[in-house]
């Protein structure tokens, strides 16, 4: 093997770690893993993007509008909601199966579009809860005029 030949192996490989890690970082921030207390849940989100708004959808079936909260603060939106058990409402003496999950859930959605959370709608229906963040428009290009000040305008 010639010396520059070496060299393109190593090239290579370097630039194949480099996926690799960047594949491992973007798999990481995607973990759901987040660790849920007891008497906790997690419910099911799609979050999408379109060219006017930002889409959340949240899996809530049985949750009525008072039980749930929505807070958008620090570029987060975070979605918190409570599920009372069934024998809390019927005359239930015992369960033979119980697989939906009840209790408190919290989950934060990181939001990295520039959005208006002032004009978020939210709608529960049919046991999705639909949260639209409308976009504001990309101030990078925007030209803004700067005023130049005399320096006899500027003393006081």
């Amino acid at each position: 093997m010639s010396r520059r030949e070496y060299r393109g192996v190593v090239t290579d490989l370097a630039f194949l770690q480099k996926e690799v890690d960047r594949i491992f970082a973007r798999l990481t921030a995607l973990d759901r893993t987040e660790r849920v207390a007891a008497g906790e849940w997690t419910p099911a989100v799609d979050v999408f993007e379109s060219h006017d708004d930002l889409t959340i959808i949240v899996e809530a079936p049985g949750l009525m509008e008072t039980s749930l909260s929505i807070i958008c603060k620090n570029r987060q939106l975070v979605i918190s909601g409570e599920r009372q058990p069934e024998s809390a409402s019927r005359k239930i003496q015992s369960f033979l199966c119980m697989e939906r999950p009840h209790g408190r859930f919290t989950r934060s959605i990181p939001i990295s579009l520039a959005v208006d959370a002032r004009k978020a709608e939210a709608h529960l229906k049919e046991g999705l809860l639909i949260i639209k963040l409308p976009r504001l428009k990309d101030r990078r290009n925007r030209e803004i005029v700067i005023p130049i000040l005399r320096d006899n305008d500027n003393e006081r």
